[in-house]
């Protein structure tokens, strides 16, 4: 067995294998070019991919190995790369990979660069349409049964697009592709992945099918066609944060020579919707495929291997060569046609970490109107055109983090039959409808359904809603009780209405408050036991409101900075409950590490996450998903809280420089719902047994924006006010049912879109 550190001296016999080249060495595996020899002089080149040393005793990491191989095996295309063995030698394992005698599409898009010749448009879309060939089978393929593999490659980018000497085009590395529904015997969701290739569902980690390698295959050809890089900036987070909010400067800045139908055929592929794209790689290649037939090109495999060699002919006569082909491309394609901009991909300036793009002055960004509800996009500049950085890095998918950003939550809708079993994490709704507009109201959230008299707290819960009374089964609660306080109960009485209180006129100027410090009377303030937090974050959402919003239950504070609706970052006196110790407590981070982060912190500008990465101590998707993560569960544990105080305090921003994390209130109020158990509704709903719940025809949400699926909406339609709440619970047998049903209607009820009669 090869010891670690210990070079191989090359030619060197590996098994049956001879070893002749090392090709590359990435983060768990070496490649070798290698030849095999058998009887009468029979020789064949191939590549052997082997586990690096360290790792042969990772069982974890060899069953992932294993599993790679199994599903490539299964892959048979012509425009895939081949498996041919599997097998170990001594102690290492290795896979032996059909090997293409060229240069992958990375390699053709530096020499590019280099010799500042512009690949034609023509070859670069044979280019990506056969690479959509490959997806097309690999998206459809089918285990030996039958059964669907629903992989995801999950790795597109330029260095896995192998293209021969002939100008065959082969898509190789299938090492991290997933099926969706085969149990992996390593941890889930760990990948190798280029950050500037990535989908924006694959950077907040959230459930991928084959939509996302449209995008990073998208990517690619808009990449071809610019002759640079689409999403670059100085540091990983910023290219993160570009590709999660699909910014598309770069693409308006040099593609401005492309045909207009050309750019809507990439700008279609580079939706940051899902619903927004194409929909199956056959659809893209095929809308490809119509271009060219639209305007008379006619490319195949020899036409690309033609051109394609002459980029990496060192000679004068070869570069004359590859001109003089170049220029007869560019004269067969259509001359740029009226820009056909999406709006709403072309941003041109973000707040948030102030990065400069492209050397540009960055501008200022407008406000959007309230109903948008935009989440803040960076900016970034530029880096050398198609070069290798610390972008290729071992990442970790968390398939927890919600993909969503607010604007797109709003107004959409699903319609299937009424069937309430459970409410589950949808992905998203995919027909668009008009998002309704604020009605003029009398008070900020207008009246409170749940209002209970003072001295009416601290009541046991018995009665009809009772799990002995309804035969209803108690939920175990995953919250408690904030800071050990026990859980109010309200009681029986009428409706008052409790409005949020206004004590005070906007500021004119941003503040900053100092953790537990009043600087000036709060525009909103509350007691925790009459306005619920659901309810008060759905109203800052809906208005669109940025500013510190603050929830006391003595000694205790924690605050929320909110940015149009938003939650941008959390600070909490507790000290367990910062991101730190956060990263300490689940096992990501040693407290060595913290500390050391912390001492080196004002060298990166106090930012405890950019001091992890640039200390090596942690890989930049994994800040990213895990301070969006720590963020949006401690918003979601504040729901439970039903004692203290809250206070907002408009337009006061964060004193430190926050990440811009794009989460979406509405979607964190649907998954914090989802943790409610039964007590905690109970408590809610039986001073209100006799009351009919009735759908609001002001409400200013649709119920689409929280991402349960259609659920919230059938219930919303059979609200009309002819039952009470006693008869909707009898109509329910089954426990999950009932569950269900209370969660949706409390989540109605605290945002506002239904009411109780």
């Amino acid at each position: 067995m090869a010891q670690e550190g210990k070079e191989d001296t090359l030619p060197s016999k590996f098994g049956r294998y001879t070893l002749v080249e090392k090709l590359a060495t990435g983060g768990m595996a070496e490649v070798f070019k290698a030849k095999m020899v058998s009887a009468h002089g029979f020789e064949k080149q191939l590549v052997i991919k082997r586990i690096l040393p360290h790792l042969a005793a990772d069982r974890n990491f060899v069953s992932m190995f294993i599993d790679e191989a199994k599903l490539t095996a299964q892959l048979v295309h012509p425009k895939i790369v081949q498996v041919s063995d599997f097998g170990e030698v001594g102690g290492q394992y290795f896979i032996a990979l059909e090997y293409v005698e060229g240069f992958d599409a990375l390699a053709l898009l530096r020499t590019s660069a280099q010799k500042q010749v512009r690949i034609p448009v023509a070859l670069s879309i044979f280019v990506v349409m056969e690479v959509l060939d490959a997806l097309d089978y690999a998206h459809n393929a089918v285990d030996v049964t039958g059964k669907p593999m629903r992989l995801v490659h999950r790795d597109i980018s330029p260095s896995n697009i192998f293209i021969s000497r002939r100008g065959d085009v082969k898509l190789g590395d299938f090492g991290i592709a997933h099926a969706q529904e085969r149990e992996s015997k390593t941890q889930a969701g760990t990948l190798k992945g280029k950050y500037g290739y990535m989908s924006p569902e694959q950077v907040v980690g959230a459930a991928l099918d084959g939509r996302s390698d449209l995008f990073a295959i998208g990517i690619v050809l808009a990449e071809m066609l610019m002759g640079r890089r689409l999403f670059t900036a100085p540091t990983d987070l910023d290219v993160l944060l570009m590709v999660r909010d699909g910014r598309l400067e770069r693409l308006d800045k040099y593609c401005k020579d492309v045909p207009g139908d050309l750019d809507v055929i990439v700008r279609k592929a580079l939706r940051k919707r899902v619903g927004d794209r194409y929909q199956s790689a056959s659809e893209f290649r095929d809308a490809l495929a119509d271009f060219l037939f639209r305007n008379g090109l006619r490319v195949n495999s020899r036409d690309l291997g033609s051109t394609a060699n002459d980029y990496f002919d060192p000679s004068p006569e070869g570069l004359a060569r590859l001109k003089t082909k170049v220029a007869g491309w560019h004269a067969k394609e259509p001359a740029p046609g009226e820009r056909k901009r999406i709006a709403s991909q072309a941003p041109t300036a973000v707040g948030g970490r102030n990065v400069n793009v492209d050397g540009d002055a960055p501008t200022e960004e407008t406000p959007p109107p309230r109903h948008e509800l935009t989440s803040t996009k960076p900016q970034g500049p530029a880096v050398p055109a198609v070069s290798r950085s610390s972008e290729e890095l071992d990442v970790v998918i968390d398939d927890d983090v919600a993909a969503a950003g607010m604007a797109d939550a709003l107004g959409r809708v699903l319609e299937k039959p009424l069937a309430i079993v459970e409410l589950d994490r949808y992905e998203e709704p995919q027909t668009p409808v008009p998002t309704i507009p604020a009605p003029q109201r009398p008070s900020d959230t207008g009246p409170l359904p749940y209002a209970a008299p003072p001295g009416s707290y601290g009541v046991t819960p018995t009665g009809p809603m009772s799990p002995a009374s309804s035969g209803a089964l108690a939920v175990a609660s995953p919250y408690g009780s904030p800071f050990g306080v026990p859980l109010a109960v309200p009681g029986s009485g009428p409706l008052p209405t409790h409005p949020l209180s206004n004590v005070g006129p906007p500021p004119t100027t941003d503040l900053s408050l100092p953790l537990g410090t009043d600087v000036r009377p709060p525009d909103k303030a509350g007691d925790l036991s009459i306005i619920s937090p659901m309810r008060l974050f759905a109203d800052l959402a809906a208005n669109g409101e940025t500013g510190l919003l603050r929830f006391e239950l003595s000694p205790h504070v924690k605050e929320v900075y909110l940015v149009r609706g938003a939650p941008e970052s959390i600070n909490s006196s507790l000290k367990s409950e910062r991101f730190g110790e956060y990263l300490v407590s689940r096992g990501f981070l040693t407290l060595q590490n913290l500390e050391a982060a912390l001492a080196n912190v004002p060298r990166f500008s106090g930012k405890l996450g950019d001091a992890l990465v640039g200390l090596g101590l942690m890989r930049p998707l994994d800040v990213f998903r895990l301070l969006s993560q720590q963020v949006r569960e401690r918003v979601m544990e504040i729901f439970s809280w039903v004692q203290g105080y809250f206070s907002f305090y408009r337009g006061v921003r964060n004193p430190q420089e926050a990440f811009p994390l794009g989460l979406d209130t509405f979607e964190i109020l649907g998954a914090g719902l989802l943790t409610l158990p039964y007590e905690f509704l109970e408590r809610k709903f039986t001073p209100f047994l006799e009351y009919r719940p009735r759908a609001n025809p002001y409400g200013r949400i649709q119920p689409e924006a929280f991402r349960l699926g259609p659920t919230p909406r059938e219930v919303l339609n059979f609200l009309d006010g002819s039952r009470t709440l006693r008869e909707w619970m009898s109509h329910f047998t089954q426990t999950e049912e009932l569950l269900t049903f209370l969660r949706t209607l409390y989540l109605l009820i605290e945002t506002d879109l239904a009411q109780f009669e």
